[in-house]
């Protein structure tokens, strides 16, 4: 069987669990494939077919209770299935909140009127990348149990099993809202500006732009359009730290997760999220339990099989 994932990734964290899922799925003799998409590939339809696969996936960035406003016109010109696919989607975000679930709802539509089976959503919970700089124990956590969710999700698609979130309705009003994003983005974006005794002229964030919506000035310096997203890449990955984000400024995270040096150090405990866990992130612990009682299942299972 052959599978692909479509991808869009804004600071990075998506992509990996589209990896860790790539790389599980492999493991059960489905090839797959990552496809990164962006504005260009959107807007030039420069992306494998679906039809050439036998599952497709769908991984995004949770913005605002919403998925990215690129990715839901993605699915809108993606092709229609040829015949019954399996369909699975994978989300991310920095919190465990019910009214995330709410994201996908635009693009199940979509998929289903396409033809599309979507038989499995996954939400991954990885570190924000604005508000605040998780701590590191949390940072290799949540690396640690991405790995874990993947190898879940990958079972239950190999054995084409069913397993969709069902957001409580009281949420609709907070996923509604978060849909002002949609038209923020473009409006806080036009606020950025760069920090000119600090920028060398890189590029970097011009290359990195998902949107395309950073370009070389006739100053040599990068200026901003009106098509940003907020994803933060550019601000997150300046070397120099030389994007001042405008209003969003207080709130910016610079410098990316070292993840897999995380990994390796024996000093970071990744047990953060503990029965002792007291304030914002103990709220967390219901997501780290549900993921243990998965994998105890699926243990479970295999000693009975």
């Amino acid at each position: 069987m052959k599978a692909i994932i479509y991808c869009f990734s804004g600071t990075g964290n998506t992509k990996m669990v589209s990896e860790f899922v790539k790389t599980e799925l492999d493991k059960r003799d489905v090839e797959t494939t990552v496809f990164s998409f962006d504005y260009e590939s959107y807007k030039k339809r420069t992306y494998p077919s679906p039809n050439d696969f036998d599952i497709i996936a769908i991984a995004y960035p949770i913005y605002g209770f919403n998925a990215p406003h690129l990715v839901n016109r993605f699915v809108k010109v993606l092709e229609k299935a040829k015949g019954e696919k399996q369909c699975f989607i994978i989300k991310t975000s920095g919190e465990p909140f019910a009214p995330n679930h709410y994201s996908s709802s635009i693009m199940k539509s979509r998929l289903r009127r396409k033809g599309y089976r979507v038989m499995e959503e996954k939400h991954y919970l990885m570190p924000y990348n604005i508000m605040f700089r998780y701590p590191d124990e949390l940072v290799k956590q949540m690396y640690i149990y991405a790995e874990s969710h993947a190898a879940i999700m990958a079972d239950k698609i190999v054995k084409n099993e069913t397993y969709l979130l069902h957001p409580h309705p009281l949420y609709y009003l907070l996923y509604t809202l978060g849909k002002l994003v949609w038209i923020g983005g473009p409006i806080i974006g036009k606020t950025y500006r760069i920090k000119k005794k600090k920028c060398t002229k890189c590029t970097l964030c011009i290359k990195n732009c998902p949107m395309s919506n950073i370009r070389e000035g006739k100053d040599g310096y990068p200026h901003f359009g009106c098509h940003c997203m907020i994803c933060m890449r550019c601000v997150m990955y300046c070397p120099h730290d030389a994007i001042n984000a405008g209003i969003l400024n207080a709130w910016k995270v610079n410098g990316a997760y070292p993840f897999k040096k995380l990994l390796i150090d024996e000093s970071v405990n990744p047990n953060y999220v503990n029965e002792s866990t007291k304030g914002y992130f103990k709220a967390f612990k219901k997501y780290f339990d549900c993921i243990d009682r998965e994998l105890k299942d699926a243990e479970l299972s295999l000693k009975n099989s």
